[in-house]
């Protein structure tokens, strides 16, 4: 872990980066040629292009260099370009006809089916590689139970009988795998009896505490002080099972964010969005983070979430995002006849220049007000 340390954190930003996009671009790649959507090219990294891969009609392979490609009829018909970029972070599939319908054998001119699959496919990848590494980090080591460090003598865990070093199993009937999920069931039920239930060594038994609605200041509605427990003796079987639950868990969390954001329970400056910079200081501090506890989890941790992260945005019903192209796919199905392409070209540019101008206000957010403080 150490040698991971000596490596940078920026080194692993980019492979981070990189690898999370190349994954979203193979979905698209593989599922699109699966159904017999023709790609012109795929990408590692982005143009221009350095050099290429090309079966001709012949079946032997022949090198492209450069940005100029050899043209269909050189290559006996449409074939795939398999390209190494001059800018190595991620990647990009270039399917026929993406926006023209006239294409014979293209993207747009698909049965919407086959477009809906093939959008949603980068998505898709994107929850398959989360999965992996989850079931990975579950499998090596991952902080998976809450432990009570503390109770504030006096307080309504103390009169409940709780004690330190008590690991809580469940609250209101939900298993407790972290800190935040206790204290969001504990702040929702402020004067109300909570059913806790508790290992205090090799025994479990249940308990019923009832947050107080005022508490003194640095205490809380519960008076006890936690912290994550890591967990390594999970089976492979048990991975599985936990990773699932933890992608569920994930996207729970994102749709419930913007109503616990209006009710105030979250502070708005916590959950703003990050871009490339500030994703490059959550990557920095997870790497010094594993280096220091000797664990992997941080690092394995960040991926799963980002990968997560991506996936949703991308499917989010914005113009140019695959989200918004699935959108428009499903007005044409509803509509029963296509959208002018130009028109919906034309949103979608709209939509991207959005887009960029976000990333840019983002960004200078990342730099000068930073999440983590340099």
């Amino acid at each position: 872990m150490a040698a991971l340390s000596g490596i940078g954190s920026v080194v692993v930003f980019v492979l981070l980066l990189s690898g999370l996009v190349f994954v979203h671009e193979l979905g698209h790649f593989l599922v699109a040629k699966r159904l017999g959507i023709h790609v012109e090219e795929f990408g590692f990294g982005f143009p221009p292009r350095l050099i290429g891969l090309v079966r001709g009609a012949n079946g032997k392979w022949r090198w492209v260099f450069g940005t100029k490609a050899p043209s269909r009829a050189e290559l006996g018909g449409p074939r795939t370009i398999y390209s190494l970029n001059a800018i190595p972070i991620g990647g990009f599939v270039r399917p026929a006809g993406e926006d023209d319908p006239g294409v014979s054998g293209g993207l747009a001119s698909a049965p919407k089916r086959v477009r809906i699959a093939v959008l949603a496919a980068g998505s898709t990848f994107n929850l398959i590689f989360a999965f992996i590494i989850f079931v990975i980090g579950f499998r090596v080591g991952w902080p998976d139970r809450v432990v009570i460090n503390s109770v504030v003598p006096g307080t309504p865990s103390d009169l409940a009988g709780l004690q330190a070093e008590d690991i809580i199993l469940q609250a209101d009937g939900v298993d407790i795998h972290y800190t935040s999920q206790l204290s969001d069931i504990t702040y929702r039920h402020l004067g109300q009896p909570v059913s806790i239930e508790i290992q205090r060594g090799d025994l479990a038994q249940t308990l019923t505490v009832t947050p107080r609605q005022t508490w003194p200041e640095g205490e809380g509605p519960m008076g006890i002080e936690m912290r994550p427990d890591l967990v390594t003796n999970y089976t492979w079987p048990q991975s599985f099972v936990r990773a699932g639950q933890e992608i569920i868990y994930q996207f729970q969390v994102l749709i419930e964010l913007p109503g616990r954001v209006l009710r105030q329970e979250v502070p708005l400056e916590v959950v703003r969005p990050i871009g490339v910079v500030g994703l490059n200081d959550l990557t920095r501090e997870a790497v010094v983070t594993a280096a220091e506890i000797n664990q992997w989890f941080p690092i394995l941790q960040l991926i799963g979430l980002v990968s997560v992260a991506l996936a949703t945005t991308n499917l989010l019903p914005l113009p140019a995002l695959d989200g918004g192209r699935i959108v428009f796919v499903l007005i044409e199905a509803i509509r029963g006849r296509r959208l002018d392409p130009a028109r919906e070209g034309m949103v979608h540019l709209v939509g991207m220049v959005m887009l960029l101008v976000l990333m840019v206000f983002i960004t200078y957010q990342d730099i000068f007000n930073p999440i983590i403080p340099r």
